[in-house]
């Protein structure tokens, strides 16, 4: 396989030459790449339902407050 030319001078100018922007840019993922994005993938969306867990504890539904307020009282009603 061939060795992939190093570029000084970063990635802008690796899309541009004298010619103009360049429409042929090949980008290369190596394995631990690939690892890295999956795991960052992984690891946000278990925080988005972590903090959509939590916030549903810390902000209850009024609905749900409103229900339980009404069942406990027909339990004290009908514990009368």
């Amino acid at each position: 396989m061939s060795e992939p030319k190093k570029r000084k001078g970063g990635l802008l100018n690796a899309l541009i030459d004298k010619d103009g922007i360049k429409t042929e840019v090949t980008l290369t993922i190596t394995n631990q790449t690939a690892t890295k994005v999956v795991l960052t993938l992984l690891i946000s969306g278990i925080s988005l339902i972590v903090i959509a867990k939590l916030l549903k504890e810390v902000f209850p539904s009024k609905e749900l407050t409103a229900i339980r307020s009404e069942v406990s009282k027909i339990k004290n009603i009908l514990i009368k």
